[in-house]
């Protein structure tokens, strides 16, 4: 059963519904389905006073309230149940409502079916938030006139809006797997940016997460469109499964070899080559759109060197930006406006100050440790990384290799240190033992230990000081943040409030 076929006008009115887990997305939810005339339990582990006002917000609404220890006992009795995303699907009591017959859902699940307007969505390992951000950018730069709303897992929660938004409107979600995992309805364009091990603490394997991925286009219809990475070996992969067109973007120009082609053919393509980027917009090309191509089956976008924000894994951020916003009638003059004045997004390797011959950046984003590797990928010289934090899961050997590698510093935090400081253990002795016979010789990677963020950068200051010339010190922690701070925003504004005391 598709979520088009549950939420027909008037299905919640005197209806018993749950909302589980009370984060905002949740609260306005709960707003929203009050309006509804719904009848709503609110489910949280936490108690009245730990939620703060806004039990007394919901509570004056009419809510109801199942607390505490022991809080879904409740779950099984109610018809209709919405989770929060970050919570495991498989726990018994969700199990047992599924069985008794609810229907388990989220906010964003109805948000697709209450939605009058084409939805654009983006998912990935990394990356979502930059391409939603830089979408919306090149939607209002070059379509002034139009309504452009950008939500899902970023920026305003559009459920309390969907009845207001008109049908002309542009809306792009960033949808994580959490939210793409309980969805039977796809938005009508996709991007998937790239698929690796993450959050295998609340999936239960890789091939869990992979397969929530999916619902980004598992039901789209024919007329509907993904774009997929090449450089991504996965996500190239998942050409055959998507139901409607299948466009591409790439750094290796040679990929794209025989899919420029005329306007109105083939594939739309976005790629990068000789310092510049490329959009060819094959079949997207129709209508107005034509005109903006003079004829043209490709047009240079941008000049690399004209982006502000650094990095490969960026470049291909605005590829494919440059695809989904092109899908909803972006111009080529729009999307290079976009690209030559977007500074980045906060916690995204965000500069924050020089101090001497030190440049520190915040990117807390970094959750997991690929997010680390494209980091350096992105940053020149040397640099010392803070990292460490709530442990996910993931293996932190391809990281630590890298980082000896490149001989970097790092100061480790939370719960996760001790992992970290074995994997680059283990990184070092293999390094030395190559060494010797190559010859290669690098100073050891300077290690220590930090209790809080403050520790931290001072730690990581003075290993920077240390080095000639100028450095880096980084915040890219490649884990969560739950064990020290409330989420990775928190976390990133700590170090930043730290970077600033120095001096």
């Amino acid at each position: 059963m598709k979520d088009r076929e549950r939420f027909k006008p008037g299905c919640f009115k005197g209806a018993s519904v749950a909302v589980v887990g009370m984060g905002k997305s949740n609260q306005a939810l709960t707003r929203y389905l009050i309006r509804e005339g719904a009848e709503v339990t609110c489910f949280d582990q936490k108690t009245a006073g730990e939620l703060g006002p806004v039990y007394g917000e919901l509570t004056a609404l009419g809510v109801k309230w199942s607390l505490g220890k022991g809080y879904l006992s409740a779950l099984p009795a109610f018809k209709w149940v919405f989770l929060t995303p970050g919570m495991k699907k498989n726990l018994p009591e969700i199990a047992l409502a599924r069985e008794n017959g609810a229907v388990i859902t989220c906010e964003i699940g109805l948000f697709l079916d209450r939605c009058r307007s084409p939805v654009i969505a983006v998912t990935g390992s990394s990356g979502k938030t930059t391409t939603c951000t830089l979408t919306g950018l090149m939607l209002r730069e070059s379509l002034p006139g139009r309504k452009v709303y950008v939500g899902g897992n970023i920026g305003s929660v559009l459920i309390e809006q969907v009845d207001d938004i008109p049908e002309d409107a542009a809306i792009v979600l960033e949808l994580s797997s959490f939210q793409l995992e309980l969805l039977e309805q796809s938005p009508h364009v996709s991007a998937v940016l790239n698929i690796r091990p993450n959050h295998l603490d609340i999936h239960g394997s890789f091939r869990e997460y992979v397969e929530a991925k999916k619902n980004i286009f598992r039901f789209q219809g024919s007329s509907d469109w993904s774009f997929l990475n090449l450089d991504d070996e996965l996500t190239g992969s998942l050409t055959p499964l998507c139901p409607g067109g299948v466009g591409f973007f790439t750094l290796d120009a040679g990929k794209v070899d025989g899919k420029k082609v005329g306007i109105g053919e083939g594939p739309p393509v976005a790629w990068a080559e000789g310092g510049n980027l490329f959009v060819a917009p094959g079949s997207l090309a129709c209508g107005d759109l034509s005109g903006e191509w003079s004829g043209r089956s490709h047009r240079r976008v941008a000049r690399r060197e004209d982006m502000l924000v650094p990095g490969d894994h960026n470049v291909l951020n605005a590829l494919a930006a440059s695809l989904l916003s092109l899908s909803a009638g972006a111009t080529p003059q729009g999307i290079g406006r976009a690209i030559r004045t977007f500074k980045g997004v906060e916690h995204r390797i965000e500069f924050v100050r020089e101090l001497g011959s030190v440049s520190y950046y915040n990117d807390s984003i970094a959750t997991s440790p690929d997010r680390t590797e494209a980091l350096l990928d992105a940053i020149e010289g040397p640099t010392v990384l803070i990292l460490g934090g709530y442990d996910k899961g993931i293996s932190f050997d391809a990281l630590a290799r890298k980082v000896v590698s490149r001989g970097s510093g790092v100061v480790t935090i939370g719960k996760a240190a001790p992992l970290i400081e074995e994997a680059l253990a283990r990184a070092e002795a293999e390094f030395s033992e190559g060494a010797v016979e190559s010859g290669d010789e690098r100073p050891a990677v300077r290690v220590a230990r930090a209790s809080s963020m403050d520790e931290a950068v001072a730690l990581a200051t003075q290993m920077a000081n240390a080095i000639e010339g100028r450095s880096s010190v980084v915040l890219s922690p490649a884990c969560a943040s739950y064990d020290m701070f409330q989420n990775y925003e928190e976390r990133g504004r700590m170090f930043k409030e730290a970077v600033r005391k120095l001096g």
